[in-house]
């Protein structure tokens, strides 16, 4: 039997406002001051508690009733009437205020009578319609009916026996957002979502790491990879973007630059002797084939200072001057060290080497493999960071593509982007990370890839990726720039909840959206082991005797830009 606990007062847009009644033991009905029940069952009473942010009522409808979200709990007085005020000034009663606890609330799904659950309405109820406690079985049956697995989270905050599962499906294929501020437990939620997949007989899974947090956090099940190390060569890149790294588009000869310079990539890849050997039936300028860079570089060079016969001397040729700039661009990039990575390959120099490069990128490697691979991106530049990322967003897109169309079903390829906002701003000078990952965003889910945000700024982040977004993984928002943007990516009927962000524990997250069937406070798993990611203790290290700083150590190390073993 339900418990009844109040009474709809109120129906305003997206929010019901639910006046909680007096507990009367007799009738069983009402909340005590302590703000808990005890609904009896067949298996004994249990104790619920009323009004927590987080927790649910059900609101009586016709055919059925409406699960609904509270967000808020709040007391209101109710005005003495003109009548008893004078009826207690002529009797010389006191007058006592009426005050009434209240429940804002926010309308989840429907439960019809044979106890199904449907997301959404298309009725609400009415003023006086009766409201009840929710036990703690109606909440696993939905999430269980919905989760299509035993894949979980962790467990709900106010139901800490409760398993949080989630559709893992949704969550992923419909891609994700991980919002939170520093120190909110991103890190910490990232090690145990992932360490929870690596359960898996077979996943893939490829996280950027940028602060070199998750190197131990997955053990054997995972293949750390320093950028410093790994390659992703100039050759695989597509024609648009080597254009985007040679030509200023803004240069009066930039349509000279552009035109020759395909001219000639078309005829390096065409000409190369091992690309030949392929038997490939038709070569074009986007197609992944090793060329000789420097080949094209030379070529460039000799039309800049080309002299040709004139009719009584030599002539500057027709495009003597044309690529002096962009020489200078190109020859600034081969010597900068930094790109070595990119333009001067040591290990992936050939067409052949590129299954290598793949198998290694996907924990695929046929004597090592892995179900999480981590790009360690710390060693890297940002300005150089940007365009390895690109490139391999691109590549693992391309990849899933081509996998798709001769198979004819999907290779699941997830990516998970830490610290987003700073490489996939909609701002900043280089766009080619953004535009890689927007692609994956809006056709990934087409072709098995799926990208995962992760972001302590989610103002700074492309628009265009988070409203692609199915789910929001939110943990701790407190700044009002961030929480409005957020609850401006969210459907006007789950809005309110973003009043309980900057309440959240550490560790502790709310997911919104398709991966689950109603709004969630989740309290994360803990990860074990845990990425690298503590603060540091001010008050332990200083407490400590003094050692002697080796500052010459440090400096080596950041001239190098590695840790010498």
């Amino acid at each position: 039997m339900k418990h009844q606990i109040g009474k709809v007062i109120e129906v305003k847009g997206d929010t019901i406002a639910v006046s909680l009644i007096e507990f009367d033991e007799e009738k069983t009905v009402g909340v005590p001051e302590e703000m808990a029940v005890d609904v009896s069952t067949p298996d004994g009473p249990v104790n619920i508690l009323i009004g927590q942010p987080g927790s649910f009522v059900e609101l009586s409808l016709p055919n059925g009733t409406l699960l609904c979200l509270v967000t808020e709990t709040r007391m209101r007085e109710a005005n003495v009437g003109v009548t008893e005020a004078k009826e207690a000034v002529t009797t010389g009663d006191f007058v006592i205020d009426q005050v009434s606890r209240q429940l804002v609330t926010i309308p989840i799904g429907t439960i019809d009578s044979d106890g199904d659950f449907e997301r959404g309405t298309n009725v609400l109820p009415t003023v006086n319609a009766p409201v009840f406690a929710v036990l703690p079985s109606t909440i696993n049956d939905i999430y269980t009916s919905f989760a299509e697995g035993n894949f979980s989270l962790g467990k709900l905050s106010l139901l800490p026996e409760q398993e949080a599962k989630l559709n893992l499906d949704a969550f992923l294929g419909r891609h994700a957002a991980i919002l939170g501020q520093t120190g909110g437990g991103k890190s910490w939620t990232v090690a145990s979502v992932l360490q929870k997949i690596a359960q898996f007989p077979q996943s893939t899974v490829l996280l950027l790491d940028l602060h070199g947090e998750y190197a131990s956090a997955f053990g054997d099940e995972a293949e750390v990879i320093s950028a410093a190390d790994i390659e992703m060569p100039y050759w695989l890149m597509n024609a648009e973007e080597i254009l985007s790294l040679m030509i200023d588009r803004a240069e009066s000869s930039a349509p000279n630059q552009n035109a020759k310079f395909k001219e000639l990539l078309q005829s390096a890849k065409e000409n190369h002797p091992e690309n030949a050997a392929l038997g490939l039936e038709k070569i074009t300028i986007d197609t992944p084939v090793y060329f000789d860079l420097m080949e094209i570089v030379d070529e460039f060079r000799r039309l800049d200072v080309e002299m040709v016969q004139g009719s009584t001397k030599k002539v500057k040729g027709p495009l003597h001057g044309q690529f002096t700039r962009l020489l200078m661009r190109l020859e600034s990039r081969l010597n900068d060290r930094r790109y070595d990575l990119i333009f001067k390959p040591q290990t992936y120099n050939s067409s052949a080497s590129m299954d290598d490069l793949f198998r290694k990128l996907l924990g695929e490697e046929i004597s090592n493999r892995k179900k999480i691979v981590v790009l360690d991106l710390s060693p890297v530049p940002f300005d150089v960071r940007g365009s390895l990322i690109s490139l391999t967003l691109r590549c693992l897109f391309d990849f899933s593509y081509w996998h798709s169309r001769l198979k004819g079903s999907r290779f699941p390829i997830s990516i998970f982007a830490d610290e987003a906002h700073i490489y996939l701003s909609d701002s900043g000078s280089n766009q080619a990370p953004r535009e890689s990952a927007e692609r994956i965003a809006k056709e990934g889910r087409k072709y098995g890839i799926s990208l995962a945000v992760i972001s302590q700024r989610p103002r700074e982040m492309s628009s265009t990726i988070l409203s692609q977004c199915g789910s929001f993984l939110c943990l701790r928002i407190s700044n009002p720039d961030d929480q409005s943007y957020v609850r401006n990516l969210l459907p006007d009927s789950v809005r309110g909840i973003t009043s309980m962000f900057a309440s959240l524990r550490r560790g502790e997250a709310i997911l919104i959206g398709d991966s689950m069937m109603m709004p969630t406070r989740i309290k994360v798993d803990a990860p074990d082991p845990a990425p690298d990611s503590a603060d540091a203790s001010f008050t332990a290290l200083w407490s400590e005797e003094p050692v002697d700083l080796n500052v010459a150590e440090i400096l080596d190390t950041w001239r190098n830009q590695k840790v010498r073993n």
